[in-house]
């Protein structure tokens, strides 16, 4: 029968009967225990601002005449949130051992493994909020004339419908430049976000680690 997550917090990670004394027990359960409740924390927080800017950005982009393109980031934005719910919610299946130490390091698989599953999706999310972001930029400017103006600066330009065949290849350009990048964006991202508390969890899983070897 599994031990229920405060039974694992009580629980020591190093044998009481060994030399080192119960308070290091104490010790690094505490820090475990502080290490995981901020993690969630951080993740909750993340969720609630995904949220937070997926009402937002429609209606910033109501004001700037290209609100189809701030529903589709909208949109975006909330199958993002039901995804990483689904992702966070994970948790609850968790082997999570008898010891503070061995959910520590369930604990620390999964989050690499939510992680990987992120990076996928950010492979194919970000390149989109850059087709959005191009797309609601062009929208304003058309609106403001710009296609006049380039026909007359530029006559001899090549368009496809209302769009220069320039524009084109630079926005395509763009979008695949984010698709090649986007890896990279999302683990820069997450190490801002989240770089401290993540090292803080390999550190202490790693002196756990230490301590159990020296018994």
């Amino acid at each position: 029968m599994k031990n229920s997550i405060e039974e694992i917090w009580k629980n020591g990670f190093l044998n009481e009967t060994s030399l080192v004394v119960p308070k290091i027990n104490d010790l690094y359960n505490q820090r475990s225990k502080h290490v995981v409740d901020k993690v969630k924390r951080m993740f909750r927080f993340n969720q609630m601002l995904i949220v937070v800017m997926s009402i937002l950005l429609p209606v910033i982009h109501y004001f700037v005449d290209a609100l189809w393109q701030g529903i589709a980031a909208s949109i975006l934005l909330l199958v993002t949130f039901w995804y990483n719910n689904k992702l966070i919610y994970s948790i609850e299946t968790l082997d999570q051992g008898t010891t503070s130490f061995e959910y520590l390091q369930s604990f620390d698989r999964w989050l690499e493994d939510i992680l990987s599953k992120c990076e996928k999706i950010a492979r194919f999310s970000y390149p989109l909020y850059v087709l959005i972001s191009i797309s609601t930029i062009w929208s304003a400017w058309y609106k403001q004339g710009i296609i006049l103006k380039i026909h007359h600066r530029f006559p001899d330009l090549i368009f496809i419908g209302n769009v220069p065949l320039i524009a084109i290849m630079i926005a395509g350009a763009m979008i695949l430049l984010m698709s090649y990048f986007s890896v990279r964006i999302y683990k820069w991202e997450v190490g801002m976000m989240y770089g401290r508390v993540f090292g803080k969890l390999k550190e202490t899983i790693a002196e756990m680690e230490k301590l159990k070897q020296g018994e």
